[in-house]
């Protein structure tokens, strides 16, 4: 029989009243909470981040190629097809999608109100399921072959303040390079999307690319742009470097969302940062929760460890009921901290009862994306630290001595 291995249960599952047995229950505790919250705070942030990242890359995809010679303004240089490989570019292993677009400034007015508008001209290679996810209201564009739609889709925010729906109709001006009269187009409203990403749906309307090619004159080859969405969003620095060399010529230039939306990629990287310091802190508790526990623990049972050296055990057995008792606490911890993590995180996945400010968050609920690997990664990582940390306060029972120890209160 393993002696040590039954001293250790005796003192871990023995008496309900011992202080010992209280004190392995607020570690345990203590350690189920540490995880807890790093399982539960690693699933949102990596969830938020992986959502807000969806929004900005299903409106406008990873990559877009554009003028070089384009500025900051909503009116574009065009480019032309000829400047870029397009089907070379399709048929990449990191290429999911590639739509050309036109983006034009103009002015949406109903009988009561007028709003500022940036309208987004695609066509039928545009990725439409991805904006399947954020109609609201009614249908996508109904793009036909032989003619412009005369078709509008507004975003849920530009519905609210003209008091839009579906149906309605609706004039937009544009104004003209030539400083002439703005040029009015009546438009039908067909859907209404929401993305929650607030410069998004307050600035953009979706209409059919060939209306915008005509106010502007453009030929049928040119474009403002070309939106890339790739297999895998996290590749988009390494393909735009790719795109230079490969499939682009000197006046053109490509641009990764992160290069267009660098607030909102700072604030995601901010939320990381805020991640790895609740990960730092709550394993800097567990530590000092092992380290604190298992010294009481010593200095409780400072009496058995005299009895057991004046008998003749060895410090290296004596050390061995300590090091059971703290692989019984962090094991412990381990399965109610993952246990209440994961069951926190389904629970929210299923029912969303975090909500969150949309305005400031722009999510309405914080979502969960479970990642089999941080969770192990997590447990992994609390084992192996509790383990290494456990051999400092084990150093004293060397130094105990057995007649001070039977003497010791």
């Amino acid at each position: 029989m393993n002696l040590e291995l039954f001293i250790a249960k005796r003192l871990a599952l023995g008496d309900k009243k011992s202080f010992s047995r209280f004190i392995i229950r607020i570690a345990v505790i203590a350690i189920a909470l540490s995880v807890s919250v790093m399982i539960v705070s690693t699933c949102m942030v990596s969830g938020f981040s992986k959502e807000i990242k969806n929004r900005i890359f299903g409106f406008w995809g990873e990559i877009h190629i554009v003028s070089y010679d384009n500025t900051e303004s909503f009116e574009t240089l065009p480019i032309k097809k000829e400047q870029i490989q397009i089907e070379k570019l399709k048929q990449s292993k990191e290429v999911r999608n590639v739509a050309p677009f036109i983006i034009k400034a103009g002015i949406l007015k109903t009988k009561t109100d007028i709003e500022g508008i940036v309208l987004k001209g695609v066509n039928k290679e545009y990725d439409w399921k991805t904006i399947d996810n954020y109609l609201k209201d009614g249908t996508n564009l109904t793009l036909k072959d032989s003619i412009a739609s005369k078709e509008i889709m507004v975003s849920k925010s530009t519905a609210n303040r003209l008091n839009l729906k579906v149906g309605d109709n609706i004039i937009a001006y544009f104004i003209r390079s030539d400083l002439a009269a703005p040029i009015g187009r009546k438009l039908k409203v067909v859907g209404i999307f929401h993305t929650g990403l607030e410069e998004y749906d307050k600035q953009y309307a979706l209409v059919d690319i060939r209306l915008l090619r005509e106010l502007n004159q453009w030929q049928e080859n040119e474009v403002s742009g070309y939106e890339v969405r790739l297999t895998n969003m996290d590749n988009m620095d390494a393909f735009k470097d790719s795109i230079y060399y490969k499939y682009i010529d000197q006046k053109a230039n490509a641009q990764t969302m992160k290069d267009i939306n660098r607030n909102i990629f700072e604030w995601l990287d901010l939320q990381k940062v805020n991640e790895y310091l609740i990960l730092g802190f709550m394993i800097l508790v567990a530590m000092l929760n092992m380290v604190t526990a298992l010294i009481i623990l010593i200095l409780d049972r400072t009496n058995m460890i005299g009895i057991l050296k004046s008998l003749g055990t060895s410090n290296k057995s004596i050390t061995k009921i300590f090091i059971y008792n703290a692989a019984y606490i962090v094991m412990n911890g381990l399965f109610w901290g993952n246990l209440l993590g994961i069951g926190i995180c389904a629970l929210q996945y299923y029912t969303g009862f975090i909500k969150l400010n949309e305005e400031n968050y722009y999510l309405s609920v914080a979502p969960v994306d479970f990642n089999v690997w941080s969770i192990l990664l997590i447990n992994m990582g609390t084992l192996l630290i509790c383990t290494v940390i456990l051999l400092l306060p084990t150093r004293l029972i060397s130094r105990i001595s057995p007649m001070k120890a039977i003497r010791f209160q």
